[in-house]
């Protein structure tokens, strides 16, 4: 909150046009409109692919894609989804596609604790990055690494609803609206989600006893 008890996000959209405003101009052909959309959302959507794929030249291809899809598809689009959930929706769907054309396992450093700490809440702490020893690093080094290869052998379903909740923050009916399915099932594909991870971490041997 400011001074005035606005929050920064009323002084964006009071600085900024809505998304349905946008989406509006888009349809009358702004293209300069659907170039602010794409700014908005370009690197959330990025991150969700990256944390997802894995590997970084798949997720800008993939995002590039979304965007492609998403110009083509506005004269569709209804406006009972919110523009992100839309773009995410698509982006799931792409992303899907991209890991079954592949079939590749491995990742890029695609991670980070914020995962950890979701699916394992008893794992060890690390020291603050300011007093960060060597040994610290080597830790925090081997915890993402095996947060990685955990991930990357979670069923897809659950990965997705995983990354979608913890790497984005999605509210559950933005989720469900994005994968097409029921809020009560997002629940449940995260909750095995992590249930898959503890086991697979534990075995990686990176939780407190």
């Amino acid at each position: 909150m400011n001074e005035f008890g606005q929050s920064a996000e009323a002084l964006n959209d009071a600085i900024e046009p809505p998304d349905a405003a946008l989406v509006m101009a888009c349809r009358e052909g702004d293209d300069a409109a659907f170039e602010a959309l794409m700014r908005r959302y370009k690197d959330r959507v990025y991150n969700v692919l990256y944390r997802f794929l894995g590997h970084r030249e798949d997720a800008l291809d993939v995002a590039q894609e979304v965007f492609l899809r998403a110009y083509r598809g506005l004269p569709d689009f209804r406006g009972d989804a919110r523009v992100y959930t839309w773009l995410y929706r698509i982006a799931v769907n792409l992303a899907r596609n991209r890991v079954r054309d592949l079939g590749r396992k491995g990742r890029d450093r695609a991670t980070s604790l914020e995962g950890l700490d979701e699916a394992a809440p008893g794992v060890a702490r690390l020291a603050t990055a300011d007093r960060e020893t060597p040994r610290d690093r080597a830790q925090r080094g081997e915890l993402e690494a095996a947060l990685e290869a955990c991930l990357d052998d979670l069923p897809e379903t659950y990965r997705l609803a995983f990354v979608l909740r913890i790497y984005d923050a999605l509210s559950y009916e933005a989720m469900a609206d994005a994968l097409e399915c029921p809020a009560g099932t997002v629940k449940s594909r995260l909750n095995q989600a992590r249930r898959l991870l503890r086991a697979c971490l534990d075995k990686h041997g990176v939780l407190e006893p």
